[in-house]
C-alpha cells in the first residue's frame, strides 16, 4: 500500500528503551511503531525494519535524512 506524504501523521513519543530502561523515542507513522532513537557510546542510534536510505544535507549545521519506506504493514 503506498503512502500519500500528505496524509500521513509522524508523531514522537518518549518512552523507556525496552532492554535498558533508559529514555528512548519512538516514532510512529499513523498508528504503525516504524522507528526508535536512542542514545549510543558513539552517538544516536535509530533501528528501524523500514530504514530505506540516508540523504546528507551539507547545510550548517549538516545534518541527515533517515528515510523510511512507503510501505509500512
Amino acid at each position: 500500500m503506498k503512502r500519500h506524504p500528505e496524509k500521513e501523521v509522524i508523531k514522537f513519543r518518549l518512552a523507556p528503551h525496552a532492554e535498558t530502561g533508559q529514555p528512548m523515542v519512538e516514532v510512529w507513522r499513523d498508528d504503525i511503531f516504524v522507528a526508535g532513537i536512542y542514545g549510543h557510546k558513539e552517538g544516536v542510534r535509530l533501528v528501524s525494519k523500514y530504514l530505506d536510505g540516508v540523504e546528507h544535507e551539507p547545510d550548517y549545521p549538516p545534518g541527515v535524512v533517515l528515510k523510511l519506506s512507503e510501505d509500512v504493514k
